[in-house]
């Protein structure tokens, strides 16, 4: 089974002074990191790669430009046999499955990997699975663990006191 740390809208140092210890706790634990942009600043890239856990990355809307031209805004990925496209996100919450959905055309993935609402999800729609960890600025905090094994994907929010 593949265990991956699922982070998104950091916003460091703009919206928060410090990265939660959480993250710290969590990731001895997992295979690898997502990051799902708006980190803000490069520093915050940095920080997740100095644990020594791949660190699979895309850009953020609010990122600067350093980012902004290293990072892709999306990506698929294929882990355990399931094909995963990341993407940031755009426009608000509602309907945002669906144009995170559109971003990658008529490709077939199993799985949708964003963020930008700052709003967690975890579902299935059909067969395809849906996944926003959430922000780790805001009123309601929090991160994401993604489970992929034999084929089959599922997720957990962590929420952040």
């Amino acid at each position: 089974m593949t265990k991956i740390l699922v982070v998104s809208d950091i916003h460091y140092p703009d919206r928060r002074d410090s990265l939660p210890i959480e993250i710290e706790e969590s990731v001895s634990q997992v295979d690898l990191i997502m990051a799902l942009g708006d980190f803000t600043v490069i520093k915050v890239l940095n920080y997740l790669n100095t644990f020594g856990k791949r660190v699979i990355a895309i850009q953020g809307n609010m990122d600067e430009k350093l980012i902004k031209n290293i990072l892709p805004k999306t990506r698929i990925i294929e882990i355990n046999n399931i094909h995963l496209g990341l993407y940031h996100g755009n426009g608000g919450p509602k309907g945002i499955e669906q144009r995170v959905k559109n971003i990658f055309g008529k490709k077939h993935l199993n799985a949708y990997i964003f963020g930008h609402s700052h709003i967690a999800v975890n579902k299935y729609i059909g067969d395809e699975f849906y996944f926003n960890p959430g922000t780790l600025s805001g009123a309601h905090k929090s991160f994401g663990i993604l489970y992929i094994d034999f084929g089959n994907i599922w997720g957990k929010i962590i929420n952040i006191k």
